[in-house]
């Protein structure tokens, strides 16, 4: 059996999404995958921020770089697709994966994924491209609400709702965003974030950049761009300049208001396999974001990781994260600060069995049933048992 993924980010990449943890799975029961992440272009390479950009480029040259049984390319585009004028537009986004350098679909008929037992669509970019293949099962894995973010084109957005019309399953990570679909798609699926919990239950021996910062510890993990609420962590650092702020994660000119703060610590980004060592060695995990249409739908990952580490978690309230029923604190924006002293005043063993309890029933193992229940009938039922 194969499996085509059709994603944003590379697969050697520091930020694992749920994808990632679904191809492992199908890997595990003896598939084969490829994974093609989002187009290059000449303006990757002139855009200051290089993230990713060096796996990128070797896939691309290498014509494929393998892990194990799974084959990660990155195709050349002649026709990038971008928030910018001109390149917003539905010409460059149709474009984008079909004039490619290979074309794309004579790299998937050289690694022999040409007609894959099943396409996983999660970058609608590629849709012009996966809608003329031929497969056995099209899936379309909603990450987020695409319409509420602010740098994707509304050509995306067009292309998203073609690939979400000719899906036999959509996979929709947010409730609201399941309810929204389910008003137009018949075969609409919940299938939250999910967590690797005895990875991160696990013990992780203390960071070296981390054991010259001074409990306790606040640790936030992820991406820091204008939905992370810089503001509300810099007034808990001055309010409690006992307390450090460990920053893990890609750098953005959101973060230059704390960079004056001397109990934050912007550490950058760090690999995914890292991560629980800076989890396990914190005294609490945070999300601080700005409530929008965009974060309303944001069903976070980091939650369970933050859980299954055994982290007692201060979080923004928004109607998503509070659908999740977690053993966390949720707090308005103005209430942020006390919510945070009060999590610390108790310490991180308190409720820790309970916390990750929550976690191991929320597994990408859990989840992945989910996945074959819901797309079983498109295959006949032949769907190989684990590996042993």
């Amino acid at each position: 059996m194969k499996a085509l993924f059709l994603e944003s980010l590379p697969y050697e990449s520091a930020f694992r999404v749920g994808s990632h943890h679904y191809a492992e799975r199908f890997l595990s029961h003896d598939w084969d995958a490829m994974w093609l992440s989002h187009p290059l272009s000449l303006l990757h390479l002139l855009h200051p921020v290089k993230r990713d950009l060096e796996v990128r480029m070797r896939a691309w040259r290498a014509g494929g770089l393998e892990y194990e049984a799974l084959r990660y390319y990155n195709p050349m585009t002649l026709a990038p697709s971008a928030a910018r004028p001109i390149l917003r537009s539905s010409v460059f986004a149709r474009a984008s994966t079909v004039l490619t350098l290979p074309p794309v679909r004579s790299v998937l008929t050289r690694c022999g994924f040409s007609s894959p037992d099943l396409v996983w669509l999660t970058n609608p970019i590629y849709q012009p491209v996966a809608g003329r293949l031929e497969t056995r099962c099209r899936v379309v894995r909603v990450a987020d609400d695409t319409a509420a973010f602010e740098n994707i084109p509304a050509s995306v957005r067009e292309l998203e709702q073609e690939a979400i019309a000719q899906a036999d399953v959509v996979f929709a990570v947010a409730a609201a965003v399941r309810d929204r679909l389910a008003a137009t798609h018949a075969r609409v699926v919940h299938l939250p974030n999910g967590v690797d919990a005895e990875r991160f239950g696990a013990p992780f021996p203390e960071p070296d950049d981390l054991a010259g910062i001074a409990s306790p510890r606040v640790l936030y993990v992820g991406a820091m761009e204008y939905w992370f609420d810089a503001e509300v962590v810099a007034e808990c650092a001055r309010a409690m300049p006992e307390a450090s702020f460990v920053l893990v994660g890609p750098e953005s000119p959101n973060l230059n208001m704390l960079r004056v703060l001397r109990n934050v610590h912007v550490l950058g980004p760090r690999p995914y396999a890292h991560v629980p060592a800076y989890m396990q060695h914190a005294d609490a995990g945070i999300v601080p974001f700005v409530r929008s249409e965009m974060v309303d739908s944001i069903h976070p990952i980091k939650v369970y990781e933050y859980l299954a580490s055994g982290l007692s978690v201060v979080a923004t309230r928004w109607p998503e994260i509070e659908a999740m029923q977690a053993p966390i604190a949720l707090t308005e924006r103005d209430g942020f600060t006390d919510a945070l002293r009060d999590t610390l005043a108790v310490g991180r063993t308190e409720g820790a069995d309970e916390r990750q309890a929550y976690a191991r029933a929320n597994s990408w193992d859990a989840r992945f049933r989910t996945v074959l229940e819901a797309i079983s009938p498109f295959l006949e039922g032949v769907l190989d048992a684990p590996r042993t």
